[in-house]
């Protein structure tokens, strides 16, 4: 059996290393907690809830949004057709809710085309009583839409976009 161990110091000289950190005029992961666990109170749900969160520039500001996923307690945040997805704005030091969205499961995908300055975020939406669909989800109006159901469907196929994919 072969170990190989990497180690990195430095001198004091500018390194790229193995992995990059962005050097971002952003808010930190922590913030976004913070500012999820507020949201969470703010609504009064359960303190034990749950999510999975992504980061991504929707509006090409250079600082990356928060996207929240909620899961748990399931009986809270989803039903039958999916679950509450919320949409942080990063600002220089924190994040502001921007967007409500129900009815998501994952994957999402994040599209390099735009609407009003922010990215499209498509979804597929599928149920019992409706035929499953990619949904595209246009910024308008200061937000994205609360209710996919009301949204447009994507009527190119997926993959003739690009996109980021995220919660698979």
């Amino acid at each position: 059996m072969t170990i190989f161990l990497l180690n990195a110091c430095s001198s004091g000289e500018s390194s790229t290393g193995l992995t990059p950190f962005p050097e971002k005029d952003e808010p930190k992961d922590e913030k976004l907690v913070e500012a999820a666990t507020s949201y969470v109170q703010s609504r009064g749900a359960p303190p034990n809830s749950d999510y999975d969160f992504a980061r991504v520039d929707l509006n090409g500001d250079g600082r990356r949004e928060g996207i929240i996923l909620f899961k748990l307690p399931h009986t809270y945040w989803c039903g039958w057709d999916g679950c509450g997805m919320l949409i942080l704005k990063a600002g220089k030091d924190d994040f502001t809710p921007l967007s409500t969205i129900s009815n998501v499961r994952g994957p999402i995908y994040i599209s390099s085309e735009t609407n009003n300055g922010w990215r499209d975020i498509i979804i597929r939406t599928s149920g019992t009583n409706m035929a499953d669909k990619n949904i595209k989800l246009e910024f308008n109006n200061g937000n994205y839409p609360q209710s996919p159901l009301l949204a447009p469907t994507l009527e190119i196929p997926l993959s003739a976009l690009n996109t980021q994919t995220f919660f698979r």
